[in-house]
């Protein structure tokens, strides 16, 4: 293909043939990376032109759509077979009523143009409660699940922890407890653990449910207690050993289930299956396919790897006790997390659960087996080379498919926000950036090598702000990384709160100091780090850079400049707190002093955790995800550094109650 064919086929597909990296470098992408994203663009969309171009209109003042027909044409406005409005165009224009409903259209021109309309009519902006309309500023504590230890838990974090946890934080004054993503995640590999590549973003990990909270389990007559205390005494989280232990309890638990459960639960049952319909099932006959073939979906027998609805309904049919176990598994999980949010809401918290979102699924998830075409799997998203990551990142994800988003009324995004909030009072959207453009990766490159594909930003976002108002629940947008020019405007005007790290918030054209608490936006949440950045105990004793060299990886900062940093941020304490010295006591103060509305309070910076729980760029060579807190749940309200947290919070006006 000439460079010419190249270009004007890469700006019909959105694929990027270059960009400036997070130092300001130009970066030309090479010939072969742009061929072959638009070879995997072309195979996996619907044919060009077959997408609608979509018009996306805010309540409040709908204007009018130009540019699609000429004085005299008739239109039709249609939601599903029904036209809810008509008329002819005005002066090349579609005038539509103010009174049109938030929702998605058909635009029906006639004559017919060359490429089908869409009109999205979303509401203003994303919603949020009354409270932060008034400038309320809260906290929540961060924690990640999976490490909470406690004298009941079967050596990983559950969702009777959390719930207790959830109380907890209330009566220490949080707004909200802040968590890792629950998503499912496979369950056949114990090394592939990581809560950002789930096998579905659509339904819960099996292993926060508390199995001994099932009320047809049997308990100690189940005869798993000695494996319960081992696994609750390891150091670590021990998936190898969690991960059959659970899967145990809970087919003990199912076989009681099905033998004697009450009518009131068995119609609770039915529902649940009745409400997630075939996106359930979708996940359940994966999970058996996956038991019963080990290994990647694409290298299954020819009739499961891309099977009917009747192909599944027949799976159904023969193999209904295994389908009905896992439908069980998610209806248990659902419901125990619904009763953390509803703890919260018993608690008056403002903000609840604040649930995360993975920026992708595995490329040989159940979401992709199941909605294939939705996502491109041969393409991996990740991200350029940056100042920590120097080397570029390529995440092994697959993500959404642009054109077909466009095609289905963004069908999948939707899904995947409804199941995340409906128990939720707060999402992230972890790397956001992705809804502007996403730095992609085609299969045998290397990381440094990807390039960007641009997304319907402004049609994202209407939907986004659709499901938040319909959920009632506040979406924040991770936007760290490489931000272009006016994207944090963008989502500022969609009420998409931004995402603030201390760590990043310098004064970078000048004298790379930390920027005062003034300077820090109000609608967003602030916190010191993330759980891909050294925690603060790490960060002030150098201890990751320590374990990025000892693993052979580039940490983007030499001693002397971390050295530098300290000083700095020693400064910053002085001038803006008082402080003689730097401790996470003056970094909480400092964060409450800022007008974001949500602070967030790491348990692993409370408790004084030097390890991160993830280092970028491994997996198997440091334990991401597997580390426990120092400190049992039942010993959290009793301890003094994190009581000392909450006084300060209180005394700075972060306390919700």
């Amino acid at each position: 293909m000439s460079e010419g064919e190249l270009s004007r086929r890469a700006e019909t597909f959105g694929v990027e043939t270059s960009y400036y990296d997070a130092r300001g470098q130009f970066r030309e992408v090479s010939h072969d990376a742009v061929e072959a994203v638009l070879d995997v663009l072309a195979r996996s969309g619907p044919p060009l032109g077959a997408e609608p171009h979509i018009h996306v209109r805010r309540k409040g003042h709908i204007e009018p759509i130009y540019g699609v027909c000429g004085d005299g044409t008739t239109w039709r406005l249609t939601r599903a077979g029904r036209t809810v409005a008509s008329g002819t165009c005005e002066h090349g224009a579609v005038v539509l009523p103010e009174k049109t409903k938030v929702g998605s259209y058909q635009l029906q021109l006639d004559p017919p143009g060359p490429r089908p309309q869409a009109v999205l009519v979303a509401p203003e902006a994303a919603w949020q409660p009354k409270a932060f309309d008034k400038g309320g500023r809260v906290w929540a504590l961060a924690v990640q699940l999976y490490g909470v230890r406690s004298e009941r838990n079967w050596g990983i974090g559950d969702f009777s922890d959390l719930r207790e946890l959830v109380r907890l934080a209330g009566r220490l004054g949080a707004a909200g407890v802040a968590l890792n993503p629950l998503h499912a995640i496979a369950l056949d590999d114990p090394g592939a653990i990581s809560p950002y590549s789930p096998t579905s973003r659509l339904f819960l990990n099996p292993l926060y449910i508390d199995v001994a909270a099932i009320p047809e389990f049997p308990g100690a007559a189940a005869g798993l207690g000695d494996d319960v205390v081992r696994l609750r005494a390891s150091p670590q989280v021990d998936y190898a050993g969690v991960i059959p232990l659970k899967l145990k309890g809970l087919r003990i638990a199912f076989e009681a289930f099905r033998e004697r459960a009450s009518e009131e639960r068995r119609a609770d049952f039915a529902a649940f299956k009745t409400e997630r319909g075939d996106w359930l099932a979708g996940y359940c006959a994966f999970m058996v396919l996956r038991a019963r073939h080990g290994g990647p979906w694409w290298n299954w027998p020819e009739e499961w790897r891309a099977p009917s609805r009747e192909a599944i309904a027949s799976l159904a049919a023969s193999a209904a006790a295994d389908m009905e176990f896992h439908a069980f598994v998610q209806w248990t999980a659902d419901r125990q997390l619904a009763a953390c949010s509803a703890a919260a809401a018993e608690a008056g918290m403002p903000v609840g659960l604040y649930l995360d979102v993975a920026v992708g699924v595995a490329a040989d998830s159940a979401d992709v087996w199941s909605s294939q075409g939705a996502y491109v799997r041969e393409l991996s998203a990740g991200a350029p080379p940056d100042l920590l990551n120097t080397a570029g990142q390529d995440w092994g994800l697959a993500s959404f498919n642009p054109r077909v988003l466009m095609a289905t009324d963004f069908a999948l995004l939707r899904e995947t926000l409804r199941a995340v909030m409906r128990h939720a009072g707060a999402i992230r959207l972890d790397h956001v950036l992705g809804f502007n453009r996403l730095y992609m990766v085609p299969h045998g490159f290397k990381a440094d090598q990807g390039t960007y594909v641009r997304f319907p930003l402004e049609a994202m976002m209407a939907v986004v702000a659709q499901e938040s108002q319909a959920e009632q629940c506040i979406v924040i947008g991770e936007d760290l990384g490489t931000v272009p020019d006016g994207f944090r405007e963008t989502l500022a005007g969609w009420n998409v709160w931004s995402y603030r790290i201390m760590l990043f918030e310098r004064e970078w054209t000048t004298d790379s100091s930390f920027s005062p608490p003034g300077k820090y936006p109000a609608q967003a949440l602030v916190s010191f780090s993330t759980h891909d950045l050294s925690t603060f105990s790490g960060w002030m004793s150098g201890h990751d850079l320590d374990v990025k060299h000892g693993l052979g990886l580039d940490p983007g900062e030499t001693t002397d400049e971390r050295q530098e940093a300290r000083t700095r941020i020693a400064e910053a304490l002085r001038r803006d707190v008082e402080a003689e010295h730097v401790s996470f006591d003056d970094i909480a103060r400092f964060l409450a002093r800022t007008p974001s509305r949500l602070m967030v309070v790491a348990a692993e910076d409370a408790f004084q955790v030097a390890d991160q729980p993830n280092v970028p760029g491994t997996i198997n060579e440091h334990p991401n995800w597997r580390q426990k807190l120092p400190v049992r749940l039942e010993d959290f309200s009793s301890d003094h550094r994190l009581t000392e947290i909450a006084r300060i919070l209180r005394e700075e006006g972060r306390a919700f109650g």
